[in-house]
């Protein structure tokens, strides 16, 4: 009975957004329904909820922080020209269109979530692929299908919970957890290419498809094996990126196109440079969480590089006021999702209703590993973090792993892999994506050689097209009609599901 109970707040997030309810309200009424049965069913002492949310503070402040750092970066990156310098580069250095999508969706936005964490991949490759041609919600739907190497995002820390939780070996659940990642790559990289190109022109790319998964996977196991986990995912894009570059170097004796992007992409090498010098000083001290961390991670540093993006970028006129006031109305409500989401995933796990459904679902038998990844995915999809559904479930599934007599090891590296991939798919990162793909500008003219986007296509409006040739033209075109949030959260989701398919099959023949 507690169990089904339990379940309450996951059903009614689940079934308001398939109804097309707003995500803030969804979250809300799942929240209401969560604190209704800590009430009742699931008492918990008022002392402990407010320790709880308490401990969660730092991070609501965190990701605040880090999403209005990032929308404003992006807004300056836009209005500076900045974003449009790098859109035109990357189509001259890959004017094959189906190399250049893998390079932002299986190099670009993994190099970056692993560098930063927390949606930045998602907020550098949105606008790419608006330059690169792709409709807004087409380029909102293919940047969170990049979102593949989340377990390693920001360093690792989400990965680091489950293995303490979960009490295996931190190198052998990023082993593991590397393993299980070979078809997350496969099938989310074929995903984005047919989802921004067309199913006819994915398969042309398959060959590069091919080359791109190999590599990402190949290099983040062999770090994970031989080096360390943090650093996995940041050198597995870094890796996929170059090697995709030579590929299309070799192929199509192309160097790049249009000018110098070094000054364009200055930004981003003074947020990485600054996030691995200050990421030293933490951990010397031995501080590894609270308010200094905070300020040193993301957090601070992302907020930090939009206020000096202008003077890097070499703006001609102030454009600072202007995008902040427009980051700012695209801001609160992506945030307030984000903090209502999380203080559910905190009310679940403080009252143990996550440890319910978990229990509940290890009373299926060895059933239960196929169902396995829906637990943590639905974990990931509400905290909207890694590391938050690894709090929630990573403990409950290493004990049901060793009460079947399976390995605890597998189980968590499934929980961990599944919870990170359906982080990607949280509503307020979809509503974060959206908001970058209607504001991101793409070509304003059809080359010869773009195939138009039909009128009734998502992310279609009017003269939308798909650029499949060259670079995109520096001049910019806003998208002129809304992305359809339903159609993006819908297309991720199955994209998804079919993955968690997968790793359900691995799970169980895994043993």
């Amino acid at each position: 009975m507690n169990a089904a109970l339990a379940t309450l707040p996951v059903l009614v997030t689940l079934v308001l957004l398939a109804l097309g309810v707003r995500a803030l309200y969804a979250a809300l009424a799942a929240l209401t329904t969560a604190a209704v049965l800590t009430a009742t069913a699931f008492r918990t002492p008022l002392g402990e909820l407010g320790d709880a949310h308490l401990r969660m503070l730092p991070t609501v402040v965190e990701l605040a922080a880090i999403l209005f750092g990032g929308i404003l970066l992006s807004e300056l990156m836009t209005r500076t020209g900045a974003q449009a310098r790098m859109g035109e580069w990357l189509g001259g250095a890959c004017s094959s269109p189906g190399r250049a999508v893998l390079l932002v969706t299986l190099g670009v936005t993994p190099f970056a979530e692993s560098l930063t964490g927390f949606g930045i991949g998602v907020i550098v490759a949105i606008p790419l692929l608006r330059r690169l041609g792709l409709p807004p919600a087409r380029a909102a739907a293919a940047g969170l299908l990049g979102l593949v190497t989340v377990p390693w995002g920001s360093l690792a820390p989400g990965s680091l919970v489950a293995a303490e939780l979960g009490d295996v070996g931190f190198r052998r659940l990023g082993v593991d957890s590397a393993l299980l990642s070979a078809p997350v790559f496969l099938i989310c990289g074929a995903a984005a290419l047919a989802v921004g190109l067309g199913v006819r022109r994915a398969l042309a790319a398959a060959g590069d498809l091919a080359i791109a998964v190999t590599t990402l996977w190949a290099t983040v196991w062999a770090v994970d094996a031989y080096v360390g986990v943090p650093p996995a995912g940041v050198l597995g894009g870094l890796v996929t990126m170059a090697v995709l570059l030579l590929v299309s170097r070799l192929r199509e004796r192309s160097g790049g196109g249009g000018e110098p992007v070094g000054r364009a992409l200055s930004p981003y090498g003074f947020l990485v440079a600054g996030l691995l010098l200050s990421r030293a000083a933490p951990a010397a001290a031995g501080i590894t969480e609270g308010w200094w961390t905070v300020a040193a991670g993301p957090a601070g540093w992302l907020p930090l590089t939009a206020v000096l993006a202008p003077r890097l970028l070499g703006a001609g006129e102030p454009v600072l006021a202007g995008a902040a006031r427009a980051a700012f109305g695209r801001w609160w409500q992506v945030a307030l999702t984000t903090v209502v989401f999380l203080a559910l995933g905190t009310l679940l796990t403080v009252t143990g209703m996550s440890r319910e459904i978990a229990g509940a679902c290890a009373s299926l038998g060895s059933s239960y590993l196929f169902l396995a990844p829906w637990i943590g995915a639905v974990g990931g999809f509400l905290a909207g973090s890694n590391t938050g559904a690894n709090a929630m479930f990573a403990a409950g599934q290493a004990e049901t792993a060793r009460a079947l007599g399976h390995s605890a090891a597998h189980l968590v590296a499934v929980q961990n892999v599944s919870a990170a991939l359906a982080s990607g798919a949280a509503a307020a990162r979809v509503a974060l994506a959206a908001q970058l793909a209607e504001n991101a500008p793409g070509p304003a003219s059809v080359r010869p050689g773009a195939e138009p986007v039909p009128a009734g296509a998502p992310g279609a409006g009017g003269t939308a097209t798909r650029e499949l040739t060259a670079a995109p033209a520096v001049v910019q075109a806003p998208a002129d009609t809304p992305v359809d949030t339903r159609w993006v959260l819908r297309t991720v989701l199955g994209v998804h599901a079919l993955v968690f398919l997968t790793t359900g099959v691995i799970g169980v023949l895994w043993g």
